[in-house]
Order: structure tokens, then C-alpha cells, then sequence
């Protein structure tokens, strides 16, 4: 477990010693990935920052906040809706043309931060192949489960919680495969706890129907004592800037330049180990131990055909649209 305090303290050796940041943040115009945004362009220095968005008129407060924060930042939103495969491509072929041309005018090379959304349940695309320190960040929602592995795409048996379910075990497989082939990125499936996002008081507040009285009640007299045992969108942002710049979480092979890019460990706090290259993390960034059934999963070399499976769907995708 690391305390929210060594926490702080490294996110404040962080603030004082980075420098040119690139970070691509994908969901976080709200909650959690808002929250992170948030606290790393509050941190960083003179950081690039890539945010992926439906609306930039409706980002422009969080623009406008960001800016506040820290006038030295480049901030370029990418208006796109990711849930289509051809405007992920699109979006990373953007990225990818602007920090070309950032380099060539002699900016120097800088490691990367990635941030997923939240809200995605499927594995993200591979990350580009970098020299740089690259971390992979996404929220974990509950222990991995027991999953159809000859109907990943739960096309004979569908439900919301199974589809939750099924994208939990799939994203940390498919993230022990991405490791296998990018072993100089760090990827890191956490769940966050109970955080308040305020997604439960908007659910309660929008119910209609025969529920609306149960949840009228539930949103003004049970909602604020479960608050009062959540994290705040900022606490979460706190160790999401932790989980991507501490020197707590190695990748399977320490590129050049690694050490120095990573903050240095506060004092009590120890360097974490994951043979998989992927880490699955707590609410307080604890290691967790891998549930029995993920364990098999391992030894059947389920991640490969999770991964297959997964860009098979992304071909199928992209050959729609053309």
C-alpha cells in the first residue's frame, strides 16, 4: 500500500525535476482520467499534451482550467469519437505527424505518458514502438472471472455485467501480451476503488418511473454517506500522475534513460516487480495477487488468443469503414 502523503511527496519531486513531458490522455474530460489530467498538468513543466475528446467547445472550462493551471503547457485536443477503430488510427497518425514535426524543430525527444479511457472496455491499440520511458495506464474494474474464450465478443451470451466482466479479464491478458512485445513500456491495469466521479448521483437523479421515489431517497439520504467513504477525483488524479512517473512500477526491460526519467522513491516506499510486465494494482496501489483462474489463463496462453481475437475485431472494423 502507498500512503496518499509518499504520494504527494513524490509528486512533488516530480513537479521539481521533469521537464518536456508528452502525455495522450483518451476519456478524460471526466471523472478519474479528468482528475489525472488535471493533477500531471498541474505538475508537469512545460509538458505536450494530447487529449482526445467528442466536443472541444465542451472541453473548453477544462481548457481554460488547464491553461490556469500551467500557462507553459501545449495542450492540442483531438475532437474524435474513439469508440471508431478508423478515428483511433486517425487520431495516432495525428499525434504521431505533430510530434514528428515538434522533433525536427529540434525539440528534444521526451518520454511518453499514456492514459485510456476509463469508459473503454476493450484493450487499447499496441502502443507505437519508442525509445523513450512509456507507461500504459487504464482502470481496472473488478477481479478478472471466468470468461468464454470461444465467444470473446459475447455474441451468444450477452449482458452488461458480463461484458464488464469479460473486459476486465481481456484488458489485463491482452496487456500481459503487449508486454511480451513492448517489454520497454510499463503497463498498469488498477482499480481505483469508490471514487466520486458524481456518475451515482447523475444516474439517481435522472431515474424515472416507479424507481424515481427509491431513488430520489437514495440520492439525498444514502449517496452522502457513501461519499463520505469515497476518493475525490483529485486524490485519484494524485496517484494516477504517481502510477505514471514513479520508479515504483519498472517495465520487463529498463530502456535508456529510464532512471532518469523516473521520480526516485520516497523513503518506505519499495520498487514492485511483475514477471507478466503488466501490473494489477489496488486502490491504495498495491500489488494484487492473480485470482486462480487468471493463473490458468497464463499457463493456457490465453492472452495470445485474446489478443488475436482482439485484432481480428479492429480489421473487421476498419474494413467497414473503408
Amino acid at each position: 500500500m502507498v500512503n496518499i502523503r509518499d504520494v504527494r511527496t513524490s509528486n512533488g519531486v516530480f513537479k521539481q525535476t521533469n521537464s518536456g513531458l508528452v502525455a495522450v490522455f483518451v476519456g478524460a474530460t471526466s471523472g478519474i482520467g479528468m482528475g489525472t489530467l488535471k493533477q500531471f498538468a498541474k505538475n508537469a513543466n512545460s509538458p505536450t499534451i494530447y487529449i482526445l475528446g467528442r466536443s472541444q467547445s465542451a472541453a473548453k472550462p477544462l481548457l481554460d482550467e488547464l491553461s490556469t493551471s500551467n500557462s507553459k503547457a501545449v495542450l492540442n485536443f483531438i475532437e474524435t469519437e474513439v469508440s471508431l477503430m478508423k478515428n483511433v488510427d486517425k487520431a495516432c497518425d495525428e499525434i504521431k505527424f505533430k510530434e514528428t514535426k515538434r522533433r525536427r524543430n529540434r525539440h528534444p525527444a521526451s518520454p511518453t505518458l499514456l492514459h485510456p479511457s476509463p469508459l473503454h472496455l476493450q484493450p487499447p491499440r499496441p502502443p507505437p514502438r519508442i525509445a523513450q520511458p512509456a507507461r500504459n495506464l487504464h482502470p481496472r474494474r473488478r477481479a478478472e472471472s471466468e470468461i468464454d474464450l470461444s465467444d470473446l465478443e459475447l455474441k451468444a451470451n450477452y449482458s452488461g455485467l458480463k461484458a464488464m466482466s469479460s473486459g476486465t479479464t481481456q484488458t489485463t491478458l491482452a496487456f500481459e501480451e503487449l508486454a511480451k512485445t513492448n517489454p520497454s513500456v510499463t503497463f498498469i491495469h488498477k482499480y481505483p476503488g469508490f471514487v466520486d466521479t458524481g456518475v451515482v448521483d447523475r444516474l439517481l437523479r435522472d431515474t424515472t418511473g416507479l424507481w424515481a421515489l427509491p431513488a430520489t431517497f437514495a440520492r439525498w439520504f444514502i449517496l452522502p454517506i457513501l461519499d463520505c467513504f469515497a476518493t475525490s477525483t483529485d486524490e485519484a488524479g494524485e496517484r494516477g500522475v504517481f502510477l505514471a512517473t514513479s520508479a515504483r512500477f519498472p517495465p520487463l526491460k529498463k530502456p535508456d534513460g529510464w532512471e532518469a526519467a523516473a521520480v526516485p522513491l520516497p523513503e518506505g516506499v519499495k520498487e514492485i516487480s511483475e514477471e507478466t510486465g503488466a501490473y494489477r494494482l489496488g486502490a491504495k496501489d498495491e500489488s494484487v495477487d492473480a485470482v486462480p483462474v487468471l493463473v490458468r489463463y497464463r499457463q493456457e496462453g490465453a492472452g495470445e488468443k485474446v489478443w488475436e481475437s482482439t485484432l481480428a475485431v479492429w480489421e473487421r472494423a476498419l474494413a467497414r469503414s473503408g
